[in-house]
């Protein structure tokens, strides 16, 4: 099992998680699947060559709708196929005369093209994450789910192997919030080492919610059960204790910074904390200062017309 590699999808699939969490991580990993087959380059002999090597050899793999077509164009004669040796020639697989008959067809047939692409890509996709399924199922799944990306919606990732062993394996509740809150705050950092944020957010995005503001005004019971602090701040703690690569830091502050481990270290995370609240103390009197002066100005004005 790859430890390397990660499948990014659209938060809002994390709704559903503590109450069908199956169903949820298998939307993640085949958005992750389709998602990632939209990133692969490919070339039109190689999509000819690996379709031709399917419908030989694993044709069962083949859409329903790339069989139709192969079946279509074999019976009315113009994709003669090599009956004895199925596009071998010793050892190598190269079925030349397809390859030249299915270019000339696909000229005519866009369709064809373009379905024989994606299934090419989609197929390169499970190969890269070494991960079996039907192709036909994750495509159909993966283009659904991509219709129903709103502008502006977050897309974490979430590594392989830490996947499927949720999947795959009995999970508790609490464990079940590990995993959410974990991609929750990895989703708020993105590509920086940390950043300053509040708990009312994590546990929105947990929830797969991208802000507050897109909250619906009725929330499941263990929404409500998390948004209690000694139950966020034990998730917290013990993402911090169990090794999820994580810090934090919220001493004597409104919010909490958090922290990706291997970008920024803990004591590098607090010496960010205190510098900046340091200075907004500085910038808070400055203000209060200059509010001061303003109103003791204002005040001697005022006396000066009264005389």
């Amino acid at each position: 099992m790859r430890d390397d590699r990660y499948f990014q999808f659209p938060l809002f699939l994390l709704r559903d998680l503590m109450t069908d969490k199956k169903s949820t991580l298998n939307d993640i990993i085949k958005y992750g699947l389709y998602s990632y087959s939209e990133t692969i380059q490919t070339n039109m002999i190689d999509v000819i060559t690996q379709l031709m090597y399917c419908y030989y050899r694993h044709r069962n793999d083949l859409t329903g709708n790339l069989q139709k077509s192969m079946q279509l164009y074999i019976g009315n004669g113009k994709l003669c196929l090599d009956e004895d040796y199925c596009g071998f020639d010793s050892n190598n697989f190269y079925p030349e005369n397809e390859i030249n008959q299915l270019t000339e067809i696909f000229k005519n047939d866009i369709d064809f093209q373009n379905e024989a692409i994606e299934f090419i890509k989609i197929r390169k996709s499970y190969s890269y994450f070494g991960v079996d399924g039907d192709y036909e199922k994750c495509i159909i799944v993966g283009k659904e789910i991509q219709s129903e990306i709103p502008k502006g919606e977050p897309m974490p990732m979430v590594n392989k192997n830490q996947l499927f062993e949720f999947r795959d394996n009995d999970k508790t509740e609490f464990e079940l919030m590990q995993f959410a809150v974990n991609i929750a705050i990895r989703s708020i950092i993105g590509e920086r080492s940390y950043s300053k944020t509040n708990k009312q957010l994590i546990l929105c995005r947990a929830f797969g919610y991208n802000t507050i503001k897109h909250l619906p005004e009725s929330m499941p019971e263990v929404y409500r059960k998390y948004s209690n602090r000694y139950h966020i701040d034990k998730v917290l703690q013990r993402l911090e204790v169990d090794n999820w690569n994580l810090i934090f830091y919220g001493r004597n502050i409104r919010g909490i910074y958090i922290g990706i481990k291997k970008r920024i270290s803990l004591e590098k995370l607090i010496e960010v904390a205190e510098k900046k609240k340091y200075k907004t103390r500085i910038e808070e009197l400055k203000a209060t200062k200059k509010a001061t002066l303003q109103k003791v100005l204002n005040d001697i004005q005022k006396q000066k017309e009264h005389h």
